[in-house]
Parts: structure tokens; sequence; C-alpha cells
């Protein structure tokens, strides 16, 4: 992991590969073609960019890079689920989303429900809609785009400071299954939808998220020996 007292000349390196990869990245996403991030205006583009540059120059002027990057991935993570949860699909355009349908606690289908959902959970959006579900869907797809876009970034510091790439992705994807499945459970609870959780395991996850946003909140409170180690609890049969 990465420790910027030890050695200048390595750290500088470091720091030049995270500075680079960040920069590629982002030019890459606003310059795809046909991709979300490429059709927003010059100005929208600008503000996301320095955003989320300001946010890596803090993460690697922290004490602890690693675990204020997880901080980060935290929060941004739990903001792409909000939104998320009504595109986790089996056949969604995201392969992330994809394997998502599948975990416990989520159920592929939530997006069926929006109608039922939309009035307690979107009560403004759906009133600037005009009660439109179809307007109201492209809002939670642009909440998505954005939300996923701060995650990626934070996903691809975390994989260089690591210099485990496989080790940071799986951490990722345990804060997806973690926070998708929390999200649905907790729309499901306030629109009194079937449930896809029994009580137990509802509970638990609840004191996962709560854990883990609290540690989001500390931001280097705990040593980055911990990292990754949260499980969401099985559907008991």
């Amino acid at each position: 992991m990465l420790r910027l007292t030890s050695d200048a000349r390595s750290d500088t390196r470091k720091i030049d590969q995270i500075n680079d990869a960040v920069t590629a990245f982002l030019n890459d996403r606003f310059s795809s073609g046909d991709g979300p991030m490429a059709r927003l205006d010059r100005w929208t583009q600008q503000s996301i960019a320095v955003k989320n540059q300001a946010k890596r120059a803090l993460v690697l002027e922290a004490n602890d890079p690693t675990e204020r990057c997880y901080a980060n991935l935290i929060q941004e993570i739990n903001l792409e689920a909000e939104s998320g949860i009504y595109l986790a699909t089996p056949v969604g355009n995201a392969a992330r989303l994809q394997r998502l349908a599948g975990e416990s606690g989520m159920s592929g289908r939530l997006f069926q429900h929006l109608v039922e959902i939309a009035p307690i959970v979107f009560p403004n959006e759906l009133r600037m809609a005009d009660g439109k579900c179809d307007l109201l869907w492209a809002s939670i797809e642009a909440r998505y785009d954005r939300a996923t876009l701060d995650a990626e970034v934070s996903e691809l510091i975390l994989m260089h400071l690591m210099e485990m790439e496989d080790m940071a992705a799986d951490m990722t994807d345990r804060l997806r299954f973690t926070f998708y499945a929390y999200h649905e459970n907790r729309i499901r609870q306030l629109c009194a939808l079937p449930p896809q959780l029994s009580d137990r395991a509802s509970q638990h996850l609840a004191e996962v998220v709560s854990d883990l946003l609290e540690r989001a909140s500390s931001r280097g409170h705990r040593t980055s020996s911990t990292i990754g180690r949260t499980q969401i609890p099985r559907q008991e049969t």
C-alpha cells in the first residue's frame, strides 16, 4: 500500500501514476461517443472533473490515503445504490448491475413497482415530471450515471494505492452487494412491498451499513487492514 514517507522517488512515481490514470479515465468518459457523460454540456463535465481531481488530491494528502479513498468509495456507492436499485435487472446494460440482480436481497424487479414507489420516494421529482414516470426514469438514470462515475474514480485510485487490482475490485463489489441489498430492502419496507430478506437478515444488513457509514464519516480513524470484511447475510430458508 502507498506510504508517502518512505521513498520519495517511489512516492512521486506512484502519485504521478494516479494523477495520469484519473485524468485519462475522465477524458475517456467525457469523450466516449454515446456514453452518458459525453452527452453532458462542457460546463457540467468540467465541474465533475474538478470535483474528482480535488478528491484525488485530498486522498493523496491524507495520513492514510487508502483508508481515505475507501471512505469516499463507501459514500459514493451508497449514493449510487439509491438509484441503481431500479436499474439492476438481469437484462441491464451494465454488467455490474446484471450481477447484482442475482445477489441476496436483490430482486432485479424493483423497477416494476416504480408507479407505487414514486409518490413516496420521489414526490418532488414526480411533480416536476408532471406525474410521468418516463421522465422520472430519466432522472434516476442521470443520478446513477453521475454517482457511478464518482465511485469508479475512487475505485481506480484504490487499485493504484493497494497495488492489487483484483482485491480492490472485490472490495468494491462487496460494497455494492451490501448497499444495493440494503436500499432495496429499505424501499420495500417504506412502500409496503413484499420483502426479499428475513427480519434477521434485514436487521443484520442495517447494522453492517450503519458501521460502514460511520467508518466513512470518521475518514481514517480505523486502520486500512480491516477494509472489505463485510458480508451480506444470506436469506434463510
